[in-house]
């Protein structure tokens, strides 16, 4: 029985070697192929297939389109990040990376997310960089801030929640 524990051990470990990782898929599509808008936490992303040279100067565009201002551009490596705020004054920022012949623009807008104004700004990066068909730049830009998921607006406030605690009749007694 115990030489059969070798060929047993050699033949699965055949059998799963040929079957190949059954986590990733056998093809793997590139970047810019039939990528649209997509959001998750807070971020929407959108893939053109444009050079950086294309689509940086249309992210731009798109931001003056839709009322933001106090843009600053930088640099880091590969990667170029845009920050500016919005009218009513919430933090913007926008990532454009080139991978396999298109550009990843990243955005989020506020601290948490705005999933309306995300989609319209990079709809507004497609019409400037072509791939979209033009449309009329918004009088009032479509706006949903997401809430804060850690500190809600209707908690209980400190000043309920602790009252007991600050009633409590042995706050001022030494206890021995």
């Amino acid at each position: 029985m115990n030489r059969r524990a070798p060929g047993r051990a050699l033949l699965t470990t055949v059998l799963l070697a040929s079957a190949g990782c059954a986590t990733t898929a056998p093809f793997i599509e590139p970047i810019g192929a039939g990528s649209g808008f997509s959001y998750s936490t807070g971020r929407g992303v959108e893939d053109f297939p444009s050079t950086l040279s294309v689509v940086g100067p249309a992210v731009l565009a798109a931001m003056e389109d839709l009322k933001m201002d106090q843009v600053r551009q930088t640099r880091d490596g590969a990667v170029i990040r845009v920050e500016a705020r919005t009218s009513d004054a919430r933090p913007v920022a926008v990532t454009l990376r080139f991978r396999q012949g298109a550009t990843q623009v990243g955005a989020r807008i506020g601290r948490f997310g705005d999933e309306p104004l995300s989609r319209t700004l990079l709809e507004r990066v497609g019409v400037r960089v072509g791939t979209r068909d033009p449309e009329a730049i918004p009088d009032a830009p479509p706006s949903a801030p997401s809430g804060n998921p850690y500190f809600s607006r209707s908690a209980i406030p400190d000043s309920v929640m602790l009252r007991d605690f600050a009633d409590a009749p042995y706050h001022d007694r030494v206890v021995p």
